[in-house]
């Protein structure tokens, strides 16, 4: 019924020693955890990088189907009539943009009249506009922006009306 000296001695130091270790599970859990979300964050990191690889590369040829895009509007200018020549550059354009989309790019739908978004579109001037329905509007599409992998990795490049 009565505890002597030591017994209360020893409870405190059994509820001291008990605290203690509730105290260190608790970090244990915690740093459990977080080291949980390192590895998570790691490796979706990774997978974003190894998605994004190419990007500086899929930068660089997008210059090159520029380059068949004017070339098919001159081509059609002076050699209307030579529909096979019209054909084999358009099949190869197509060619070279499906290879490309299947590594992830994908071409930013823009067009006139849409509304000038920052977030896609890169102002290269602004002019003008003769309605003011058209003021803050897209009135011209310069040069086709993109995305990689839901990333924009080129602009539209567009004239605004103002």
């Amino acid at each position: 019924m009565y505890e002597t000296i030591d017994e209360k001695l020893d409870n405190i130091e059994i509820k001291k020693l008990n605290d203690k270790l509730n105290e260190e599970n608790r970090k244990y859990i915690r740093i459990f955890g977080d080291f949980k979300n390192f590895k998570k964050r790691i490796k979706k990191e990774k997978l974003e990088i190894i998605k994004n690889a190419n990007e500086t590369l899929l930068f660089d040829l997008l210059s090159v189907l520029d380059d068949f895009d004017r070339s098919l509007k001159e081509i059609k200018k002076y050699y209307n009539n030579n529909k096979p020549l019209i054909q084999g550059i358009f099949f190869i354009k197509k060619k070279f943009y499906e290879i490309l989309k299947n590594k992830g790019l994908k071409k930013i739908k823009t067009k006139k009249g849409d509304k000038f978004n920052t977030d896609l579109h890169e102002a290269i001037t602004q002019v003008k506009a003769t309605l003011d329905e058209l003021k803050g509007k897209v009135l011209s599409v310069i040069e086709e922006g993109y995305y990689l992998n839901k990333k924009v990795i080129r602009y539209s490049k567009v004239i605004v009306g103002k």
